[in-house]
């Protein structure tokens, strides 16, 4: 009988988990170079780790999703968590980035109803940038991709039997060698698929509004407090305001 590969190994998986998680990360940086106009680096770098940040959660529940339904599989011989994984990895890289998005519409469309100013406009944080602001976009991306992953989680586990069958047709090549299928799984797929998904979800995932300065919290206030748009001028406002003043002065010197 042939062992199954597993997900929970050593400390070396993970330190390749994390070297696959830097090279996702110069995937963006990349993407920040080709840029025109280009945000600015700390602006990137708000991005960046939002997406970093978010992905190494959903990694840790991938692994107890996949383990979980492994364990609940009636059919012990072909049920692997490896091949959950992967199958899990998949969905989650191209339906769920869709799924994904939509929800962060969703949420953007709430927060534009409801003033929550910080929500309004994700990869937007303030002139100059807020940490209390990127907090805040931090959790609201980690809530759409945990409901995101809620649902291709009840879909694999619903069709877990259909599917382990389908996964081991996959690695049937790798049964005699769970190591070999280890390392497919959990760097070869991530590898090419981290970096495709990294540069999608960064381009909806930025600010899309050029720059536009708006202020969006009182730095005396806590993040939770979040400033109606009507209380801060516009560029083009401020713009307005300053060249109406300076028409009025050079009357009142004639």
């Amino acid at each position: 009988m042939t062992s199954q590969c597993t997900l929970v190994a050593d400390n070396t998986d993970d330190a390749v988990q994390l070297l696959l998680g830097c090279i996702a990360l110069t995937t963006l940086y990349i993407k920040w170079c080709l840029e025109s106009p280009r945000r600015s680096l700390q602006v990137w770098f708000f991005d960046a780790m939002k997406q970093g940040t978010c992905a190494a959660m959903i990694h840790i529940l991938n692994i107890l999703v996949a383990i979980r339904t492994a364990e609940a599989t009636d059919e012990a011989k072909v049920a692997d968590q490896c091949a959950f994984y992967f199958l899990n990895f998949v969905i989650d890289t191209t339906v769920g980035v869709y799924v994904a998005y939509h929800l962060l519409q969703v949420v953007t469309s709430l927060a534009v109803r409801w003033s929550w100013t910080a929500l309004k406009n994700p990869g937007r944080y303030g002139d100059p940038p807020s940490l209390r602001v990127w907090w805040a976009q931090l959790w609201e991306w980690f809530a759409v991709l945990f409901l995101m992953k809620s649902i291709v989680a009840a879909f694999i586990f619903i069709f877990r039997i259909p599917l382990a069958w389908m996964g081991s047709i996959i690695f049937y090549p790798f049964r005699a060698h769970p190591k070999v299928e280890l390392i497919i799984v959990m760097i070869g797929c991530p590898l090419i698929m981290n970096m495709i998904q990294f540069w999608i979800q960064d381009s909806f995932l930025k600010d899309q509004t050029n720059g536009e300065i708006i202020p969006l919290v009182r730095k005396d206030e806590s993040c939770c407090t979040f400033v109606p748009l009507g209380e801060y001028p516009l560029k083009e406002d401020a713009m307005r305001t300053s060249t109406t003043t300076n028409v009025m002065d050079m009357y009142e010197e004639l």
